[in-house]
């Protein structure tokens, strides 16, 4: 064996490698059968990470087959089982009845088996998917006082199946992180004791909770909502704080602000929160003081100007005085991608977005990810996005409804940002690497020239190698690319008028002459272009 192999650094490179280019692990196994000296360490790689709890299940034959509550796991399984550090038990398909059948059995073997100690005394996270409520029984055979963090998908409708529920804080005191089902997480009767998310608020290191569900309760979301150790939550708000067109409910969502007062989740860092309209979200936010780092709000209906202004205005208002600084991540998308807006008419006032929009969030001054997709028209000039990035100088991305476009109107002419504009966006935001807005490139806009001014490499990136543009217009090809070559040197690619804006009036015309840029761009990786 080559000495090479007795240093750490360089063997578990070597087996890393092989993990990640074999996704079967033959490799890993070949290793572990072949070299006496590798093998503890290849089958550590091996057994780390199971995607399916099947493999490890093979083991099981009781020593007594006759008295399976007599005999123990046998050393193979044992020693496997040692070695897991993430595990899952996915769902099987319905028609794969014999693989259901063996699973089943497996399972129920095990439990039948004297387990003095935890059977994965390693085991740091356990995803169960399974969704066959005869297995539900089986999890509690996985927990582990290692388990930091714990998936759940299946009802939970049903409290006698999951004994193990009231256990978790006692089995599992070190989890801190829980995802819980994208089915029904509903508050069960007094008789049925406690429900799901009211056991999980008494794990005492819980700082990680993800209900992919919108169903939870008011009284487990008031239960939730004084859980100290929380960090970072993602849940979908539920229907009891809306009515038909996400008009709020105040005596019902008000009732729970009011008892919660100031400790609604006051100390959350991250919120990811699913809503139908972007007033519940308002609604959500608005008690309470809490030092947020980043927020991603997903809603199903487009807002108004005037909604996302609220909801801006609530956000920083929500923000602690001191913890403006805090913030460096705002994300909004609704769920109208492929929706455009017709640009025959005038819109409305309520569907343009402008400047006013924006400037409640002008104090997280350390924001570094700001992105808005929304079905909605915008009208920014370049005075605008100057405001914009000098009250967010750390901006590492910037997207403003990236490949939606901004549905200009020629018969109604606003605001536009033009390549200057641009080029003031990148020399205040000089981390930026991601970009996504739309320019108005029809007439030739004069830029700083690398000979005018000593200072002009502050507004040349080096990090974008790509470019968002929406339903930007432009005239002459050969001019954008060489402007824009200017700002962006490694400049390679510009995506524009994708689908479904090139169904718009002239968005044919549009996208062929982006393609131009880009064949021009490509030309100039071969020869540089000539100022």
């Amino acid at each position: 064996m080559h000495h090479a192999l007795l240093v750490d650094e360089i063997l578990l490179n070597i087996l890393t490698v092989l993990r990640e280019a074999d996704a079967p692990y033959s490799q890993l196994n070949a290793v572990a059968r072949t070299c006496h000296f590798l093998s503890p360490l290849a089958l550590d790689f091996l057994w780390s990470e199971l995607p399916d709890v099947r493999p490890l299940l093979q083991y099981m034959k009781p020593r007594i087959p006759n008295d399976p509550r007599a005999s123990i796991p046998c050393a193979s399984f044992q020693r496997a089982a040692s070695r897991v550090r993430k595990l899952s038990c996915p769902a099987l398909a319905c028609s794969d009845t014999h693989s259901q059948i063996a699973l089943t059995e497996r399972l129920r073997l095990l439990s039948l088996m004297r387990i003095t100690t935890s059977l994965f005394p390693n085991l740091r996270q356990l995803s169960w998917t399974d969704t066959d409520q005869s297995r539900y029984v089986y999890i509690q055979l996985f927990l582990s006082p290692t388990l930091e963090s714990l998936e759940l998908d299946f009802f939970f409708h049903k409290p006698p199946d999951f004994p193990f529920l009231t256990l978790l804080p006692k089995l599992c005191p070190n989890l801190h992180s829980m995802t819980i089902s994208k089915h029904s997480v509903i508050s069960l009767s007094g008789d049925e004791g406690p429900s799901a998310v009211q056991t999980i608020c008494q794990l005492p290191r819980l700082t990680t909770l993800e209900c992919k569900s919108s169903t939870i309760s008011e009284a487990d979301l008031l239960h939730l909502s004084r859980l100290k150790s929380l960090v970072t939550l993602s849940l979908g708000i539920p229907p009891w704080v809306s009515c038909d067109h996400g008009i709020l409910v105040p005596h019902r969502s008000g009732a729970a602000k009011d008892c919660a007062d100031r400790s609604w989740f006051c100390n959350l860092r991250n919120l990811h929160l699913r809503a139908y309209t972007i007033p519940v979200i308002t609604s959500f936010v608005e008690p309470g003081c809490r030092p947020l780092q980043s927020v991603v709000f997903n809603i199903s209906e487009a807002p108004t100007a005037s909604s996302l202004t609220e909801c801006f205005s609530t956000l920083y208002s929500s923000q602690c005085d001191s913890e403006c600084n805090a913030m460096r991540s705002i994300k909004v998308h609704d769920s109208l991608s492929n929706a455009t807006l017709g640009v025959s008419q005038p819109l409305p006032n309520s569907k343009i977005i402008t400047v006013d929009v924006f400037r409640p969030l002008f104090a997280f001054t350390k924001l570094r990810v700001f992105d808005l997709g929304v079905c909605l028209s915008y009208s920014l000039g370049d005075s605008d996005l100057t405001a914009m990035a000098s009250s967010w100088p750390e901006l590492e991305v910037f997207c403003l409804n990236d490949g939606r476009g901004w549905h200009l109107s020629a018969s109604e002419p606003r605001q536009s940002i033009t390549i200057r504009g641009l080029q003031s966006l990148c020399a205040l935001c000089p981390r930026l690497y991601q970009i996504a807005i739309v320019l108005n490139a029809l007439l030739p806009c004069p830029i700083t020239s690398q000979s005018s001014r000593q200072d002009t490499s502050l507004a040349r990136n080096l990090a974008v190698t790509s470019l968002s543009l929406g339903d930007s217009m432009l005239a002459n090809p050969q001019y954008v690319a060489r402007a824009l070559s200017n700002i962006f040197p490694r400049l390679k690619r510009i995506n524009a008028w994708q689908h479904p804006l090139g169904t718009l009036p002239n968005g044919r015309h549009h996208r062929r002459l982006w393609e131009e840029v880009n064949n021009i761009l490509q030309q100039r990786d071969i020869t540089p272009l000539t100022q």
